[in-house]
């Protein structure tokens, strides 16, 4: 974990749209994700979790606890971000606000969404916000360390 590109280690937040299309459908959102897991720090909080959880329980059934286990062991070595709420009003979608307050918080580099309403935020500060397929292709160009 703590994957370096010119030197600075790398932060990035996934949104919950991108952890439910990688664990449903696997393509771009489960290659981003997993390039984040491998090579760079992930930054997560209560409020993504409980959201990948709810939408997966709601839309396809998946037991939260099963959820909440394969989870827990995707974000093993994330680092956990308490989101207070402090930060609203920004994404035209005022639900969206907990990501941008994490990564914010975590001084995240990257947040990974395919979500319209924040990726008409992009940049925020110095936070990029790019689909699966930017983020890759933007990690693809960066130096690495191995």
């Amino acid at each position: 974990m703590g994957n370096q590109t010119g030197g600075q280690t790398v932060i990035v937040v996934f949104d919950s749209g991108i952890w439910i299309s990688a664990i449903k459908y696997r393509g771009v959102p489960l290659e981003a994700l997993t390039f984040g897991l491998e090579h760079h720090d992930v930054l997560t909080c209560d409020e993504l979790e409980g959201e990948v959880v709810r939408i997966l329980n709601r839309k396809f059934a998946i037991d939260p606890a099963d959820s909440r286990q394969q989870l827990a062991e995707l974000l093993e070595h994330a680092k956990r971000i308490l989101v207070t709420g402090k930060l609203s009003g920004v994404c035209r979608d005022p639900k969206d606000d907990f990501i941008l307050e994490c990564a914010a918080t975590g001084s995240a580099d990257r947040i990974v969404t395919g979500d319209k309403d924040l990726l008409t935020l992009d940049p925020y500060g110095p936070i990029r916000i790019l689909t699966p397929r930017q983020y890759l292709d933007d990690a693809k160009h960066s130096p690495r360390r191995n």
